[in-house]
């Protein structure tokens, strides 16, 4: 591998502490970073010069000059070219995807559009989001330690051309979060599965219209025959399956 002055591993959670972890067994001057104790992000990282970044779970979008004087590894959750950008998972059960997965790749001066490093397929089958999210986090950890076996090489040759897949912002979400009670029954649980998202939810909770007013929904129940869903106001929605 090439000489570093240092490795950073930036991100929130799991990811970003096994990841440090992982690199500090094999690689001196590992920091993971906490972005709380940097004032001025842009500052900081402009300012690095031939350091490794890895950066897992993170929202910080790297500019032009830190891209250009460093080498930055990215995880994302989906399997790109695939749901770029923000909310992987939920758009990828969202879309009825039979497979979601796990991509490492470099950093350049796109969106999760820089060269694929390593990519693990997970099947989604009946996950909710929470339930994929979770999974991807655990093949991220077990993807990172294979690239720093072999120092970071490619170990992938899917190619990412991101003309071919969507972009997601963080503005949107899958009919704006609005649970449309017209559509059959497997959008519905689709819907649902999607904006399942426990202790990771982040996002505006799901709603739908009742009695002439957007009513946010609480949890829900899918057996054999129907679907139960629990608003907010703790009335109750059975949904027949079709």
């Amino acid at each position: 591998m090439i000489s570093f002055e240092s490795i950073i591993v930036i991100g929130q959670g799991k990811v970003a502490k096994e990841c440090a972890r992982i690199a500090g067994d094999k690689f001196d001057n590992v920091k993971l970073l906490d972005v709380n104790e940097i004032s001025n992000l842009d500052e900081y990282f402009n300012s690095l010069k031939s350091h490794l970044i890895i950066s897992a779970n993170n929202t910080y979008i790297f500019k032009p000059r830190c891209v250009e004087n460093n080498a930055i590894i990215n995880y994302h959750n989906a399997l790109l070219p695939n749901h770029r950008g923000v909310n992987a998972h939920i758009w990828a059960i969202w879309c009825g995807d039979e497979k979601s997965g796990i991509t490492w790749h470099k950093v350049d001066n796109g969106i999760d559009s820089g060269e694929i490093l390593i990519q693990k397929e997970i099947d989604i089958e009946n996950m909710s989001a929470k339930e994929l999210l979770l999974a991807q986090h655990m093949l991220a950890i077990s993807s990172f330690s294979e690239l720093v076996d072999v120092d970071f090489a490619p170990l992938c040759l899917v190619a990412n051309d991101p003309k071919i897949s969507q972009m997601h912002k963080k503005s949107e979400l899958p009919n704006g979060a609005i649970l449309n009670l017209d559509w059959q029954s497997d959008m519905i649980m689709r819907f649902l599965r999607a904006f399942d998202l426990g202790i990771f939810a982040n996002i505006s909770r799901p709603r739908v219209m009742h009695k002439g007013e957007l009513v946010e929904i609480d949890c829900y129940e899918i057996d054999p025959t129907e679907i139960k869903i629990t608003l907010k106001n703790q009335e109750n929605l059975i949904i027949k399956k079709d």
